[in-house]
């Protein structure tokens, strides 16, 4: 566990040294921006190197690499033949294995993609970009990365629809929620979070939204029923299957305090569009995590609203820059930016005591010659 925590310390010590402190001075913007720039790279170096030279760490690390492997050797008919609807990713291997790459070569393109991703990301629309790179770390964004491949680079394609979703321009919103489905089509189902996410909430919404939720958690068994047959096959044959299993309480815990915590400082956030879509893809994400104490499976639809907490956060700690100094109040930048890192280390503390994808305590390939298929 020890890489992890140096890589968190050091990142946010060096984000917050270089970043943070005299960031209120009009005369250190150019300075502030190129030091964001050098802090982002530095981040963006040393993740790709945590994600890429990990050895039998998550769960499906050797999964990945038995599909690589067989995929390979596969004709490019063959895999639309057998991936008709996922195509992508396989096109991916079969393109690599052609010019005779290894398995740690691809894990490295693709971590290389979903870091560019994330930093681009966070560089463009995070008010504090050193603290969306701590909470990527700990609110298990790069853990996520090391375990589930391809829906982590469908993630990514969400994250670059982001303008489109903000903009409203459905077309291009939609071309890349396309284009990220042919790696993993779960993100074809988030498909309505275009329309949802920009929704302003009002109590009467809100109370028929928990009334609904509600109704499909005590009926979701029959309902499942209902939909199994207009489902791709793979998600019908969960049913029933190792996937199926629920997870405990405990695991809600923290999406409930995130949702909590954004509604308390919803305020905070000044564009009333970017609020509404903060506030939602909170809701949605203690929603569908709550669903996860029916069938675990289902977490795997939390990860694309839970995205925003990237940028909702920041935000939300920059808007007490200038109200430090406008009497005493109790929340002040200092204490609300104390509140959310102790928010993401508390997170980042209850994954490694559970084993959040199999990804802790980090080994890599140094250590390969000690280490084991699990």
């Amino acid at each position: 566990m020890t890489i992890y925590y140096l890589t968190i310390a050091t990142l946010a010590g060096l984000g917050y040294a270089l970043t943070d402190r005299n960031k209120q001075a009009a005369h250190k913007k150019m300075e502030n921006s190129r030091a964001c720039a050098f802090h982002l790279s530095i981040s963006f170096l040393l993740l790709v190197f945590l994600s890429s030279c990990r050895y039998a760490i998550g769960f499906d690390y050797f999964s990945y690499r038995n599909i690589y492997e067989i995929t390979s050797e596969l004709t490019y008919a063959d895999i639309l033949r057998l991936h008709p609807d996922e195509p992508l990713f396989f096109l991916t291997c079969k393109l690599l294995g052609t010019l005779g790459c290894p398995y740690q070569i691809l894990l490295l393109i693709i971590n290389v993609f979903l870091l560019a991703v994330a930093m681009f990301f966070i560089r463009r629309y995070s008010k504090i970009p050193w603290v969306s790179v701590y909470l990527y770390i700990t609110l298990q964004f790069l853990a996520y990365n090391m375990n589930l491949i391809r829906q982590s680079i469908a993630t990514a394609f969400f994250l670059l629809a982001f303008p489109y979703l903000k903009n409203r321009k459905l077309l291009p919103f939609t071309t890349l929620i396309f284009t990220g489905g042919l790696f993993h089509n779960s993100l074809l189902f988030l498909f309505p979070l275009y329309f949802l996410l920009p929704q302003k909430q009002t109590k009467k919404s809100l109370l028929a939204l928990a009334a609904l939720t509600t109704i499909i958690y005590i009926f979701f068994e029959p309902l499942f029923g209902l939909i199994k047959p207009f489902l791709p096959f793979r998600y019908a044959n969960y049913q029933g299957g190792y996937f199926w299993h629920p997870n405990g309480l405990q695991y809600v815990i923290f999406p409930a305090f995130y949702c909590i915590l954004i509604l308390l400082f919803r305020n905070c956030i000044k564009d009333s569009l970017l609020r509404s879509v903060c506030i939602n893809s909170a809701i949605y994400h203690f929603i569908i995590s709550l669903f996860i104490t029916k069938h675990f499976i289902l977490e795997r639809f939390a990860v694309y609203p839970f995205a925003f907490s990237l940028i909702a956060i920041p935000e939300i700690i920059y808007s007490y820059e200038k109200k430090e100094h406008d009497g005493k109040p109790f929340w002040t930048y200092h204490r609300v930016l104390l509140l959310f890192l102790l928010f993401g280390g508390a997170y980042f503390a209850f994954a490694a005591l559970f084993g959040f994808h199999h990804v802790y305590p980090y080994t890599g390939l140094w250590n390969k010659s000690i280490s084991s298929p699990r």
